[in-house]
């Protein structure tokens, strides 16, 4: 999900959530130790956050045109937090200089 900033005389603009930035081009990063825990500490905050807002929109589910819209956006949410949770772990994963 994406998080929306306005600023005076300026249009919105939408930027990721800070994690995002960070895990953007994982399998590009230099990984050390301390680097690979900070990306699977701040991949697994941003599952478990979009695993939460999945949960709710389910289960306040009521058929109306809002819910229907917090259910499709907490899906793709979800879908987005594991896709990158996976690179991470791959990117984690991989021998060091290959």
């Amino acid at each position: 999900m994406t998080t929306t900033i306005e600023h005076a005389d300026f249009h919105q603009v939408t930027a990721l959530y800070p994690e995002e930035q960070e895990l953007m081009a994982p399998e590009q990063l230099a990984v050390t130790p301390q680097s690979a825990a900070q990306l699977r500490y701040k991949a697994s905050l941003w599952l478990t956050r979009a695993q939460r807002e999945f949960h709710d929109a389910v289960f306040t589910r009521d058929g109306s045109e809002e819910s229907r819209m917090r259910f499709a956006s907490a899906r793709a949410e979800l879908d987005s937090a594991e896709a990158w949770a996976l690179r991470v772990a791959d990117a984690v994963s991989r021998p060091r200089g290959v």
